[in-house]
């Protein structure tokens, strides 16, 4: 009877001690994924950030016959309208010159330089930049709306630049304590003939 109990305490260590290393493994994934699912849920409030912006300041009113909402105020309201869900808030960064990628393409797409993310953790820049019509001059600020439909087939890019904090300790020590994240947006400018 005391060979018999001995197996069964040998046997119950031996699986507490199985459990212990193993719990390891599975505490690192699931915190990766605690991160990774995290970065996802503020990625897709970006890219939907950036869609609602270009998208409203694209948008042209037929009875006016202009871009009511081609400025940097009301782009600015709609991307942080599309951010309120996350907790969010971007801050336009104004400048003459649109945001110049790393690689020189012309049309101002990734990637960015890591000077032009924010420097504090969950921090959003916007950049906007308007093209004028068949790649026309660029600017990267307007602070009001044309007045006519000199603007149609432009362009209206919105970039949303976002510097992520991880939170857990061992992701941080593989990527660092934050990843950069950009999502942009072009849409044509609309207007009539």
């Amino acid at each position: 009877m005391k060979a018999r109990v001995r197996g069964g305490r040998r046997q119950r260590g031996q699986s507490l001690v199985e459990f212990a290393i193993s719990s390891i493994v599975l505490l690192l994934l699931m915190m990766g994924l605690l991160d990774l699912s995290r970065a996802f849920y503020f990625a897709v409030n970006l890219q939907g950030a950036a869609r609602e912006g270009a998208r409203h300041g694209a948008w042209f009113n037929t009875s006016s016959r202009a871009n009511l909402y081609l400025d940097d105020a009301d782009v600015m309201a709609a991307v942080n309208s599309g951010l309120s869900g996350s907790g969010l808030v971007g801050t336009f960064v104004p400048s003459a010159n649109c945001l110049v990628p790393t690689d020189s393409n012309t049309l101002n797409n990734k990637p960015y330089p890591t000077s032009a993310y924010p420097a504090t953790p969950q921090a959003v820049n916007v950049y906007i930049c308007y093209t004028q019509p068949n790649g026309g001059p660029q600017t990267g600020t307007m602070p009001a709306h044309p007045t006519d439909n000199s603007w149609r087939l432009g362009d209206i890019n919105v970039s949303l630049l976002m510097n992520f904090q991880l939170i857990t300790p061992f992701i941080q020590s593989l990527f660092g304590n934050s990843i950069n994240l950009a999502y942009n947006e072009h849409f044509t400018i609309q207007g009539k003939p």
